[in-house]
């Protein structure tokens, strides 16, 4: 009897000392708001996901707490008015909160007072462990380490650009395809989002959606003015085994490209030289859909300042044509 307590005692020992408790201003997966009270906000669903209409759970195993720390819920009326209705408190251990499904898309934010010094060990949303953070691991290229994706400081850090309304050619205005497989996303999830520009040029995002597993595949309309098109992403977590832009394999590009010529520097942001080849006659800069953007000649190089951001097709000419890939950041 003696050996079994010994052992339990050790047992619930190691579980206290392995549970690794974490804030909500350190774990990265709230944002600040400025009501007074309830500022700490965790997003559980935006309008324009066709899903935000179903049940919302969190489930949250709280292991230190402010005294009279308490929780709300923000959530949109079928007319698109805020309800603050659903309030309560919260307790150290664990707490489970759920919103109910209704029949209409809305936001649904779980907001919690104490200024993000709620400490916590354990955190789901709709069964979908969000901490302990699980190690992303992917055979696969991701989007973070391809150079086809822009980064940028936004909820959505990577794109990719389909068209850009200052490139010359007449394609801005067709639809544009975005072709992916996906094989593999972060514990997390991740969602995609569509960039655009309206006739007036303002910008316009929508089609906020989650990804998953599989052939994912997105067209954007076509419109009757030229606009810009960006296919975003959440995350750099996300792996895959092919790529086409408007049936263009962006992948299968690398294996045109001779190894002898060297493009640099690529990222670029301004001009381009071209080392490892003589007698250049001529070098001409496409964009991804086959758009002549710029052409010079007996040069080893070209400035693409000019050139809108995102993937371009170097064709170097010295009797031999060869095409290369170019970053245009």
């Amino acid at each position: 009897m003696v050996k079994k307590i010994t052992l339990l005692f050790f047992a619930f020992s190691v579980n206290i000392i392995t549970a690794q408790s974490i804030n909500m201003t350190d774990s990265g997966l709230f944002s600040t708001g400025a009501n007074a009270t309830w500022n700490t906000i965790f997003t559980a669903a935006s309008q324009g996901n066709a899903t935000s209409g179903l049940a919302q759970t969190v489930v949250i195993n709280i292991t230190n707490l402010g005294d009279g720390t308490t929780y709300r819920i923000y959530k949109t009326t079928s007319t698109g008015a805020a309800d603050f209705t659903q309030q309560g408190d919260l307790v150290v251990g664990e707490n489970t909160i759920i919103v109910s499904a209704v029949e209409f898309n809305r936001n649904v934010k779980f907001q919690f007072s104490g200024s993000g010094s709620i400490e916590f060990d354990s955190f789901s949303h709709n069964g979908q462990v969000l901490y302990p953070f699980e190690e992303f691991e992917c055979d696969e290229i991701t989007i973070g380490e391809s150079n086809l994706f822009i980064s940028q400081d936004s909820n959505f850090p990577y794109y990719l650009t389909a068209a850009s309304a200052g490139d010359d050619g007449s394609n801005m205005n067709t639809a544009h395809s975005f072709e992916m497989n996906i094989t593999c996303l972060p514990a997390v999830g991740a969602n995609y989002r569509i960039y655009k520009t309206n006739s007036a040029g303002n910008d316009i995002e929508c089609c906020v959606a989650p990804l998953t597993l599989g052939l994912f595949s997105k067209t954007v309309a076509a419109v009757a003015w030229d606009r810009s098109i960006r296919f975003q992403f959440s995350t750099g977590d996300i792996g895959y085994s092919s790529l086409s832009v408007n049936g263009l394999d962006l992948l299968s590009l690398e294996d045109v490209s001779s190894s002898v010529i060297n493009i640099h520097p690529n990222p670029a942001t301004g001009t381009i030289f071209i080392d490892g080849v003589q007698n250049i006659k001529s070098i001409k800069v496409y964009s991804i859909l086959g758009s002549l953007e710029k052409e010079v000649f007996n040069t080893n190089q070209v400035d693409i300042s000019e050139l809108s951001s995102g993937i371009h097709l170097i064709k170097v000419d010295n009797g031999t044509i060869t095409t290369k890939k170019i970053i245009k950041q």
